[in-house]
């Protein structure tokens, strides 16, 4: 029940924001190509609102296919119904995004600027709307082609590892092109690398 409720709340919402959706999408891709484009949407205070806006509605959709489709499914889940999951799974993500948001906080680097260091952490919100998006096209077309659930779930696994693997790789960029190499490295271990692996290991190891 609240899967489905979730769901129907997020498809309207995703519809009255689908002209603001389509807009940003352009630059969202741009930014998979060049660094800079990331620098480009964060001077622009209109795209750059709605990048976020479009980062915040893809919370719940992303959420609620990384339930249906088990894509964060550490084995004391088990047993555990699928509101319950839905639940712990909104409940870890936002808990990952706040610890985030408290790292990026306490770690920028004193001598890199501050509008640099603010796309960089920005560019997060990027790479996670375009996550978001693959994802839950890949979910609609390949079920509708009726593939299987697991074949769906390896797709799913891959191509969120190719989006953080790009994200990474523009987000270091970025940093470059402000602070130093080892400087890069370490925020990258710090605040992404450490994190997320923490995460993924969580959904293996447990």
């Amino acid at each position: 029940m609240l899967f489905n409720i979730l769901a129907l709340i997020s498809f309207f919402i995703i519809l009255l924001l689908l002209k603001t959706l389509v807009g940003v999408f352009p630059s969202l891709l741009a930014c998979l190509i060049r660094w800079k484009e990331s620098v480009n949407l964060d001077a622009s205070v209109q795209l750059g609102r709605d990048r976020d806006i479009m980062a915040l509605t893809m919370i719940i959709p992303f959420c609620l296919t990384a339930c249906r489709f088990n894509l964060y499914a550490p084995k004391w889940m088990e047993g555990i119904g699928e509101a319950g999951r839905l639940g712990m799974i909104i409940g870890i993500f936002i808990v990952f995004i706040l610890l985030r948001k408290f790292l990026e906080h306490i770690w920028q680097p004193k001598k890199m600027n501050p509008k640099t260091y603010r796309t960089a952490c920005k560019s997060a919100h990027t790479f996670f709307s375009i996550l978001a998006l693959l994802l839950l096209a890949t979910g609609g077309v390949m079920s509708f082609l009726d593939v299987s659930e697991e074949v769906i779930k390896t797709a799913m696994l891959w191509i969120s590892a190719t989006i953080y693997l790009l994200f990474i790789l523009r987000k270091s960029q970025i940093f470059i092109s402000s602070c130093s190499f080892f400087t890069t490295f370490l925020y990258l271990c710090a605040l992404e690398i450490i994190p997320t692996g923490a995460l993924v290991a969580s959904a293996i190891i447990f």
